[in-house]
C-alpha cells in the first residue's frame, strides 16, 4: 500500500515528539489527541515485531499515556492488528480516510475569513467550537499547529461579530488536507460547515491544488454526506488500537 496519505496526515496534525524505530514512527504529544500520540507503521511492518511492541510499550508508560496504534485498512497491517488484538488491545474510532480528486470550484460567500496562519481569533473559535479550557491543552495544541510547515490556509465563518466556525487545509505535494473543520453546537444546521470546507478547496484551487484529503469517523453520516458534495469517497479505513498504562 502506499501510505503518502498518511504521511501528509502526520505533517498537517504533527506530534510534538517524535521517536523513528526501524520504519515505525512513535508520536506524542502530551496526549492531546489519538492521533498525534501513538505508533504509525509505515514500513517494516513485521520484523522483530515482538521487540518492537515492547519497546513502544514501555516509552508510552514511561510517559505516563495510553499505549496507542494506528491501524490501516490494509494488507501490510494485518499481522500487527492481529497481534495487537492478542495483546488485549481494544479497538476503537473507526475512520473513514477519503480523497476528492477534482473538487468543483466553490463561490466563497460572505462572513468567510481566510488567512494563512492561526490567528488569535481562529485558535479562540475552535477551543469554543470544541470546549476546550484547560490552559494545558490549549498550550499543547497551539504547539502543535506552531509545527506545521507547509502552506496553510486557515479559515473561521462569522455571524455578524461572532465567529461560529472554522477549519483548516494544509497544503503538501500536490493536495490539500482538511482538518478541525468545526462549527459550534448551536449554530449547526445552517450549512457553516459547507461553506468552511468549499472556501478551503476553493482558496486551494485558485493554487492550483485539484486534490484533497480527510479523515472523517466512520459513524458522521452527516459529515459524510457534506463531503460528498465536494467529491469525497472512501480511499479506505483505520482505526486505533488501545490499551490504558498499566
Amino acid at each position: 500500500m502506499d501510505f503518502i496519505i498518511e504521511e501528509l496526515s502526520m505533517n498537517a496534525w504533527p506530534s510534538l515528539q517524535t521517536i523513528l524505530l526501524d520504519g515505525w514512527i512513535i508520536r506524542m504529544a502530551d496526549g492531546f489527541s489519538k492521533r498525534a500520540n501513538s505508533v504509525n507503521m509505515i514500513h517494516s511492518f513485521d520484523n522483530d515485531l515482538e521487540n518492537k511492541i515492547n519497546y513502544c510499550e514501555n516509552i508510552f508508560r514511561k510517559h505516563g499515556l495510553p499505549i496507542i496504534y494506528k491501524i490501516v485498512e490494509c494488507d501490510e497491517h494485518k499481522i500487527i492488528d492481529y497481534k495487537l488484538e492478542t495483546l488485549f488491545y481494544e479497538k476503537i474510532d473507526v475512520i473513514s480516510v477519503q480523497i476528492s480528486n477534482d473538487f468543483t470550484n466553490y463561490s466563497i460567500p460572505k462572513n468567510i475569513i481566510i488567512e494563512n496562519d492561526f490567528s488569535e481569533n481562529w485558535k479562540k473559535c475552535l477551543f469554543e467550537c470544541k470546549k476546550i479550557n484547560d490552559e494545558r491543552i490549549i498550550k499543547t495544541k497551539e504547539n502543535m499547529v506552531k509545527n506545521i510547515k507547509h502552506d496553510k490556509i486557515c479559515v473561521h465563518k462569522m455571524n455578524g461579530k461572532h465567529t461560529v466556525g472554522c477549519g483548516y487545509g494544509v497544503i503538501e505535494k500536490e493536495y490539500i488536507g482538511l482538518f478541525d473543520i468545526n462549527v459550534k453546537n448551536e449554530e449547526r444546521g445552517k450549512g457553516y460547515g459547507k461553506e468552511i470546507v468549499g472556501a478551503i478547496l476553493s482558496k486551494a484551487k485558485d493554487t492550483g491544488i485539484n486534490k484533497a484529503h480527510l479523515f472523517v469517523e466512520n459513524g458522521n453520516i452527516v459529515a459524510k454526506k457534506l463531503y460528498e458534495q465536494f467529491g469525497f469517497k472512501e480511499l479506505y479505513k483505520s482505526w486505533f488500537r488501545i490499551k490504558e498504562n498499566g
